[in-house]
């Protein structure tokens, strides 16, 4: 089996409660801010629906940058990395919604 699959919690209905047009743009809010940050992360589809999995967004960044780039924990906190990511994140979404992006 999938090891990806089987390291996370599942909550089935938090990757079901968002529809695709806002799973698509938390999605690419996420890339957006991985990429303004310097992150060399990029999350695709699956990653994400794995992640969210995971039902506080902070706690689902922190264990994918625990799992996927540990090296960095070397020199932040996870808390921290994942409210800066976070943030960030937020600020895509907000400006897509004042865009009208859906």
């Amino acid at each position: 089996m999938n090891q990806l699959h089987t390291a996370a919690p599942i909550a089935a209905s938090a990757a079901s409660e968002m529809n695709r047009p806002d799973r698509e743009m938390q999605l690419a809010a996420y890339n957006a801010a991985f990429a303004e940050l310097g992150l060399r992360f990029r999350w695709d589809m699956p990653m994400f629906d794995w992640l969210c999995g995971i039902e506080c967004e902070k706690t689902r960044v922190a264990r994918y940058i625990e799992d996927f780039h540990a090296h960095l924990l070397k020199a932040y906190e996870a808390s921290f990395l994942s409210q800066l990511i976070f943030d960030k994140k937020s600020e895509y979404v907000r400006a897509m919604m004042g865009a009208g992006v859906n």
